[in-house]
């Protein structure tokens, strides 16, 4: 099926690794020109050579931190110099970051009372100011050409809060991001720019890999029990890849996706119990 995306310009943030690198790859190959960030320039110039081999031309590297706004715009400047007015933004940048060093400290571990402000606050940064910054820097070119597609990568903690884990941050902050994301899609909706969030559930990135050893070090388990025990919770019984990830951005982006906006889509493999 042919997309309809030869021509248009994209960003993807997080664009270096996992399934961030996966939704820039597919898009270049549908052919869209693609602007992929992130902060480390050597992640950064292996996917991009990565994608230009498959797309050549339609890739570009830019390195930042897409939780300053200051930066974000610049990403979005190197976009409209280097291809053209943006037509595409994904946010795909990731929350509180594991440190093995430190005991207890995975993916927002702790309780409500003892994670201290500035963590709610560094999550916030990350997860919302991040998906509001490229969304507000690419509107002038998606309203001037009535036409744009606005996606980011959440989680399935967005409409169904993980309690039986000590997520605490990403459990605060990413329905939020949900809830802003169905605002601007409703203001929006006369401008032909669709704004979704697409939930995700165990994909096999590096990041979760090494979430799920951090886990069992907690538990005292193997790497093998604990996975064990997340595939056993997905109805479909396995993990997913970034490439299908990736495959529900693609046609979200998509002319033919023009009439899905305003919407948390998960990609849990069935694990999600809402109607």
């Amino acid at each position: 099926m042919d997309y309809g995306l030869a021509g248009r310009v994209a960003v993807v943030s997080g664009g270096s690794r996992g399934i961030g690198r996966a939704i820039a790859a597919l898009l270049a190959r549908e052919g869209a020109s693609v602007v992929i960030t992130a902060r480390t320039r050597a992640d950064l110039d292996e996917a991009a050579a990565a994608i230009d081999a498959v797309a050549p031309g339609r890739v570009e590297a830019a390195a930042a931190d897409m939780t300053d706004p200051a930066e974000v715009q610049r990403v979005v400047d190197v976009a409209r110099h280097r291809f053209g007015p943006v037509g595409i933004a994904v946010s795909n940048v990731i929350g509180h970051v594991i440190d093995a060093a430190k005991e207890g400290s995975g993916p927002g571990a702790g309780t409500f009372e003892s994670m201290p402000p500035a963590e709610y606050r560094r999550e916030f940064d990350h997860l919302f100011v991040a998906a509001w910054a490229l969304a507000h820097a690419a509107l002038p070119d998606m309203r001037a050409a009535r036409w744009g597609r606005i996606c980011n990568i959440g989680s399935g903690v967005a409409r169904e809060p993980a309690t039986h884990l000590p997520h605490v941050l990403p459990n605060v902050v990413r329905p939020a991001v949900a809830g802003m994301y169905r605002i601007m899609a409703d203001r929006l909706r006369g401008d032909g720019i669709t704004v979704n969030n697409v939930l995700t559930g165990s994909i096999l990135t590096e990041r979760n890999r090494a979430y799920w050893q951090w886990l069992a070090g907690e538990r005292g388990a193997s790497v093998a029990e604990v996975t064990e025990v997340v595939t056993a919770g997905i109805p479909l019984r396995r993990m997913g890849e970034p490439d299908e990830m990736a495959a529900v951005v693609a046609f979200l982006c998509s002319r033919q996706a023009a009439r899905v906006t305003g919407q948390s889509i998960p990609v849990v493999g069935g694990g999600s119990a809402h109607l």
